[in-house]
């Protein structure tokens, strides 16, 4: 049985397969999310989509920093040229997203990251800047695999004149379904070349960053109860 049938994106082969299944407990979670549901069904609470958007403001520039890191430690040129457009073209998704979005919602730039957001990108700068190359690569597919199965889930389901339309269009479109099936591919070849060593590395980035990413969504729905904690770990 063919168990990844349901993904709108499938894996490129049988490794980034076995990456998928190894964190499907991960992956579900976040497709099936209370915040995404809200979404789908138009009834999250604005507070929780601003708290959101604003970290998601500053979370995509040193995401962009951390791609732009990666494309310099690429080992071939086309994946050299297809993280340099991530770097750029990435950005560019999600400042027209939020062109849309950030007024429309009363957001504005924030003073400085939430403890979640913090958390999450110094995680992926910290991976490129000092782990391996395919670990980086492992560490920043989630946001863009999982985003995508996660936005045509919510499209299919969503309510009419759903005031988070946007968002849905931006993760469902097909010029965006296309840079992620490059970036599996890219994670397929790595996968394959690897050490056993380096593919359980390669595993736990790809882990962590969905451990984030379920934990930018929970942070925006406590947001409050998420104040009145003290800094310390993530997790």
């Amino acid at each position: 049985m063919n168990t990844f049938l349901a993904l709108n994106t499938p894996p490129a082969g049988p490794f980034t397969g076995e990456l998928w299944e190894s964190n499907r407990s991960f992956t579900d979670e976040i497709i099936y999310h209370p915040f995404c549901k809200g979404m789908s069904d138009g009834t999250l609470p604005a507070d929780a989509f601003r708290h959101y958007l604003a970290q998601d403001l500053l979370y995509i520039e040193q995401d962009a920093r951390a791609f732009a890191i990666t494309a310099g430690r690429a080992t071939t040129y086309e994946a050299f040229s297809f993280f340099m457009d991530m770097a750029r073209d990435g950005l560019e998704i999600e400042r027209n997203l939020h062109r849309d979005l950030l007024p429309f919602f009363g957001v504005e730039r924030p003073d400085k990251m939430s403890r979640i957001c913090r958390g999450y990108t110094t995680f992926l700068l910290d991976t490129a800047l000092k782990t391996s190359y395919p670990e980086s690569v492992a560490a920043l597919l989630p946001c863009f695999w999982v985003y995508r199965e996660t936005g045509l889930k919510i499209r299919k389901d969503a309510v009419k004149k759903n005031p988070f339309q946007k968002w849905l269009e931006t993760y469902s479109d097909e010029a965006y379904g296309r840079y992620v099936e490059q970036f599996i591919q890219i994670a397929e070849e790595l996968l394959f070349g690897a050490t056993l060593t380096m593919r359980k590395k390669m595993h736990y980035a790809f882990r962590r960053s969905c451990e984030f990413e379920k934990a930018f969504f929970s942070e925006a729905l406590n947001i409050k109860k998420d104040k009145e904690k003290k800094t310390g770990q993530l997790f």
